[in-house]
């Protein structure tokens, strides 16, 4: 009982650390990528910490399983080098006897995970659709009638005439003119236009009545086109089909909705969500594993392996998504060959640390003919 609470209160120290580690490394990065993202005018400037936070919680359930999974590590293997365990073990703690401690860590991680990926990963996917898109809003905000703005470094012109204050807002007379990464320069011309939101809430405008030139500098052609109606979205020239408006993308569907659909991309979201919570119990195994070394050894190496590790099991559950996607796999071929294998080695590797196993060919090989 004693050796179990001292093994969790130190895990959970040790966690603490570097999760609070890892979650400003993180920050770090989405802050840089917002503010970059912001001076390019793809997102707003006042939408950049609300980015951030959201960008994080996407990416918590990951967090979580790389810092319990390091945090077991350091751990156990600080009692391995400092012959602490040694002294347990004579106490009468089992090789096995750490399980009881990181399991009282990792299932109620486990658990809170669950709740991670299948309530709070549709919602966060859901902002960040809503946020990354909101920029082509705040363009046609600064927009006033009669007058020229560009935006994007200066790639992109916009001129209405006329606006109507109306709800949906209706443009008339509009005239855009964008300058493509090829020297090419596209100008779209049309009498009305209205806004529309496509399935990801990405704004774009329907033009009515209009043509559309484009001028290729180097090849000196210039085309010309007539046209109904055509979608143009604030990032780029575009056409939205419309099965797309109705259309919404799995990532952002609620787990009860994902489950009563019967479809591939359906089965690979649940599966991707299922995954993300489940890798730290064969996670939290294979650092028991790493944790054994050797008091006169560096604990580096089970630091670096734990990382490896985990940053193969992510593509390989990746691999089981992209496999139920294109029906190649079910769900549980996906479960069974990549969840059962990975926690079918770490429960070998364990055993061969607590039995010290040998493979019978390999000792009569090593064995001394006299």
């Amino acid at each position: 009982m004693i050796f179990q609470r001292s093994v969790l209160h130190e895990q959970m120290g040790v966690a603490i650390g570097i999760f609070l580690t890892l979650l400003t490394i993180t920050s770090v990065l989405f802050l840089v990528k917002g503010l970059r993202a912001a001076a390019l005018g793809s997102i707003g400037v006042d939408a950049v910490a609300q980015l951030l936070a959201i960008s994080t919680l996407k990416y918590l359930p990951l967090l979580i399983v790389a810092t319990i999974s390091v945090a077991i590590v350091v751990t156990l293997s600080r009692l391995y080098q400092e012959s602490e365990m040694v002294v347990w073990q004579t106490s009468g703690v089992s090789a096995l006897g750490v399980l009881r401690p990181v399991a009282m860590l990792v299932l109620p991680m486990f658990v809170f995970l669950l709740f991670l990926n299948s309530m709070l990963a549709p919602w966060t996917s859901q902002q960040l659709a809503t946020y990354r898109n909101q920029s082509g809003i705040a363009e046609l905000n600064l927009i006033k009638s009669g007058e020229f703005r560009d935006s994007s470094g200066g790639n992109r012109v916009f001129f209405i005439e006329q606006i109507d204050k109306t709800s949906p807002p209706v443009f008339k007379n509009i005239f855009v003119a964008q300058k493509g990464k090829g020297g090419e320069t596209t100008l779209v011309l049309a009498k009305y236009a209205t806004l529309r939101n496509t399935h990801d809430n990405r704004p774009f405008m329907v033009l009515d009545e209009g043509v559309q030139y484009q001028d290729n500098v180097k090849d000196q052609i210039l085309q010309s086109m007539r046209y109904g109606q055509y979608g143009f979205s604030i990032d780029e020239f575009t056409k939205i089909k419309t099965d797309d408006l109705a259309k919404t993308p799995t990532e952002q569907i609620a787990t009860q909705a994902l489950i009563e659909q019967n479809d591939k991309s359906a089965w690979s979201e649940l599966y991707r969500r299922f995954s993300d919570a489940f890798m730290i119990v064969p996670m939290a195994l294979f650092a028991v594993v790493l944790s054994y070394v050797r008091p006169r050894s560096a604990r580096t190496w089970g630091v670096l392996m734990a990382v490896v590790l985990f940053a193969v099991y992510v593509n390989l559950i990746k691999l089981g998504e992209s496999r139920i996607d294109q029906g190649r796999w079910s769900i549980l071929q996906s479960v069974l060959l990549i969840h059962g294998g990975t926690t079918a080695i770490a429960i070998l590797g364990l055993w061969y640390r607590a039995h010290a196993w040998r493979l019978p060919v390999l000792s009569l090989l090593l064995r001394n003919p006299r």
